[in-house]
């Protein structure tokens, strides 16, 4: 496994309450991040992007395909933890459902994915991604929730899942070779 794996969090998202998550879109903030995320040199000559099946995703990945002249190619394996099963919930509920989630990684409320399930779906994911390709660099857009337990799984720090994930912006990148990090998720730009 000798690629270069760049991570991307999505933009910031237009949380609709009517729908459902993975139909979220970007705000109008959300696309100029994007936008100007993909101005920065790493993203200079990726060879092969992929991103989750989700509308947030999908679109925070379109400036840097169009950069890139490359098509994106989606795949549901870096979907965000499933949580279609239940309806919208406020922020201050969502924190503390997070919270649990990360406390108890086999925890799940309104018949969502387990961070345990997400985190082996997404690694899984990533692995073979990294074993099809070979010396390429790939860009990966997905989640806030599944990258923090990824990253923290990389560093075996799984004790500390929440204050990664509060600590993580919108459009932040990591980027792992070999299976180690050489640039944290949640490092300053």
């Amino acid at each position: 496994m000798n690629n270069t794996i760049i991570l991307l969090r999505h933009g910031e998202t237009d949380k609709d309450k009517d729908g459902i998550p993975k139909d979220w879109h970007l705000t109008k903030s959300g696309k100029e991040e994007a936008e100007e995320a993909s101005k920065k040199e790493i993203f200079n000559n990726i060879d092969i992007i992929f991103s989750s099946t989700e509308n947030k995703a999908k679109e925070t990945t379109k400036p840097f395909a169009k950069k890139n002249n490359i098509k994106i190619i989606e795949n549901k394996g870096l979907n965000e933890i499933n949580r279609n099963a239940g309806k919208f919930i406020e922020k201050d509920k969502f924190k503390s459902l997070k919270e649990k989630m990360f406390e108890d990684l086999n925890y799940s409320k309104h018949g969502w994915e387990t961070s345990n399930q997400a985190l082996k779906r997404f690694k899984t994911t990533i692995q073979s991604i990294d074993k099809k390709y070979k010396d390429k660099k790939i860009l990966i857009t997905s989640h806030g929730t599944v990258l923090s337990l990824y990253f923290a799984k990389l560093q075996n720090k799984l004790d500390n899942i929440n204050f990664r994930w509060k600590q993580l912006k919108f459009c932040d990148y990591g980027i792992i070779k070999d299976d180690k990090i050489k640039k944290d998720i949640i490092e300053s730009h």
